[in-house]
């Protein structure tokens, strides 16, 4: 979930300054958990086991995730149309959320390797949501968002899903919009009440 503060970052960011310096933000952000990394994992100092219980088994000795969402949403924001990347980063964070809730509550049977069919399905319908209420008219673009970033998922492994599931989600959804000359909305916030 603390993914999530990365996105809204970067929005607000764009909203108040410039995409330039929203995409120079999230660089230098990349930059700072680069050296926090790099500290954590090649000088071990003694903070850095008191903080262990907030990454995941498979990122104590490797780095963690939070930097690749971060490289995730600089190439997504800077690659694809906002709405796409916008859409592609949220399915990661609540497609993965949501999938490993369920996944591990309430999942009993395997679908490939140790993914559950409850979590992929759950998965699959919690990014159709933010597909749907990201851009509700844009469902030629949403759904097959949403089932590419639920197979990405399900399949990664060795690779950090953050990184592949935006960028191949985003990918599909920048593809379908140029194929099909699709003219998605202005980069509007009036939609939060803020402004």
């Amino acid at each position: 979930m603390s993914s999530l503060l990365i996105v809204v970052g970067y929005t607000l960011l764009l909203l108040f300054t410039t995409e330039r310096i929203a995409i120079l933000s999230m660089t230098a952000l990349l930059l700072i958990l680069l050296e926090v990394e790099y500290v954590r994992l090649e000088h071990k100092p003694r903070i850095a086991a008191v903080l262990d219980g907030a990454f995941r088994k498979h990122e104590k000795d490797n780095i963690s995730g939070a930097v690749f969402i971060v490289i995730s949403c600089i190439i997504c924001f800077a690659v694809f149309d906002y709405w796409i990347a916008f859409m592609a980063l949220l399915m990661t964070v609540f497609g993965d959320l949501v999938s490993a809730l369920m996944g591990k509550t309430f999942g009993k049977r395997k679908l490939y390797r140790n993914k559950t069919i409850i979590g992929t399905g759950s998965g699959l319908a919690a990014n159709v949501i933010v597909g749907v209420l990201t851009l509700p008219s844009f469902l030629i673009v949403t759904i097959p968002m949403a089932i590419t970033a639920t197979i990405t998922e399900m399949v990664t492994n060795k690779l950090d899903d953050n990184l592949t599931v935006p960028l191949f989600a985003g990918f599909l959804g920048q593809m379908i919009v140029i194929f099909f000359e699709i003219e998605l909305p202005p980069i509007e916030f009036t939609l939060l009440g803020l402004f």
